[in-house]
């Protein structure tokens, strides 16, 4: 009787879905770690935008101009999107990669020997 030895697996490094699985949730992690610094970032950012259209419009007859001014908790671009991006990005890299390595558990090897 011959022994067969388990076909051996390559290492999970390997695999470009466990490389799409780690930086997207590193990327998720701090994306959600620093969201207060990114907020008050996107606003400055914003603020000198709008500071730099209201300098080449003309001035209106009241002299005030209703511009809402972006502050860190109100911005015209948010970080929602994104947050959404890297999550399906984890999601999709965590389920193809547990597909790819995990789907023969329990199963056996698909070249075993069928003779009678």
């Amino acid at each position: 009787m011959s022994e067969q030895t388990p076909p051996q697996q390559e290492p999970i490094t390997d695999s470009p879905w466990f490389w799409l699985y780690l930086f997207a949730t590193v990327a998720l992690i701090l994306l959600i770690a620093f969201q207060g610094k990114l907020d008050i970032r996107q606003a400055n950012i914003e603020r000198q935008h709008q500071a730099r259209q209201l300098a080449h419009q003309p001035e209106q007859a009241s002299g005030e101009t209703p511009v809402a001014v972006s502050t860190p908790g109100s911005t015209l671009i948010g970080w929602n999107y994104l947050v959404v991006v890297l999550a399906v990005f984890v999601a999709v890299g965590w389920i193809r990669l547990w597909y790819v390595r995990y789907r023969f558990w329990g199963n056996e090897p698909a070249e075993t020997s069928t003779s009678r």
